[in-house]
């Protein structure tokens, strides 16, 4: 009887040691491929894809690296392999949001071939759109507008990809934005427009393409200030003379 046990015991221990074994095996493999896409290794990459298996959350977060890094041989190659292409970067940011923040032309293209979602927001409420323009990713724009995003999406605090570019001075994203009909006279809850707010930050570039784009620079915010207010009240001449030219009082 005792001997029976303890081979049941030395059987038990014999699975556990297995297990963990590989355990530790698929760990060391995912820790390893992970690091060969931070390093930009794509052969590495490919020996490591073709030598284990590894189960979808692993390749996710592999995915996930290679566009955050911003390698689009890399992203393609694990892409091929099966992986869900809206999952979160760090719970926020899906690849296509990501890439499009980052003005990573070549994965956004390729992400929309595969058919990423579009409308997807991060948690702020920002589109790929909205991260775009925020950071003059002109390409990227173009590619997305082609790709029948929503223009004029708004965050969760209300501001819009037109809003943002004005807000930083992107001259040429406005005009774009503008051409595919972005709202230029939208009001933010206190009444901002984006023609305020280019006049605010002194951006001149800004302030031309908006009114090109027929923006409204009497307009007035809750407060009961105009594009014309704020520049005087900035000490922006430039500005202030443009929009009296076009109609400001």
């Amino acid at each position: 009887m005792l001997k029976l046990l303890n081979y049941k015991l030395l059987c038990w221990l014999i699975v556990a040691i297995f297990i963990m074994s590989e355990n530790a095996w698929s760990q060391s493999a995912d820790t390893e491929l992970t690091d060969a896409v931070d390093k930009l290794n794509f052969s590495r990459v490919k020996i490591i894809l073709e030598t284990n298996q590894f189960e979808k959350e692993q390749l996710n977060h592999a995915f996930q690296v290679a566009v955050k890094r911003g390698s689009a041989e890399i992203a393609a190659y694990i892409l091929q392999l099966g992986v869900d292409i809206d999952s979160r970067i760090d719970g926020d940011y899906t690849p296509l949001l990501q890439a499009a923040r980052d003005g990573r032309e070549q994965i956004v293209q390729m992400l929309l071939a595969a058919g990423a979602d579009v409308h997807a927001v991060s948690d702020d409420g920002s589109t790929a759109l909205i991260l775009a323009a925020g950071k003059d990713r002109r390409n990227v724009i173009d590619l997305l507008l082609a790709a029948k995003v929503d223009v004029n999406a708004k965050r969760n605090d209300g501001m819009t990809a037109l809003l943002l570019a004005a807000q930083e001075g992107h001259k040429q994203a406005i005009q774009t934005l503008a051409n595919a009909n972005a709202d230029v006279n939208y009001q933010l809850e206190n009444g901002a427009t984006a023609l305020m707010m280019a006049a605010q930050h002194g951006n001149l570039g800004a302030v031309y393409a908006l009114i090109a784009a027929k923006a409204d620079p009497n307009l007035k915010a809750s407060n009961g200030v105009t594009a014309l207010t704020l520049a005087n009240q900035y000490r922006h001449r430039e500005i202030s003379e443009l929009l009296k030219k076009a109609g400001a009082r």
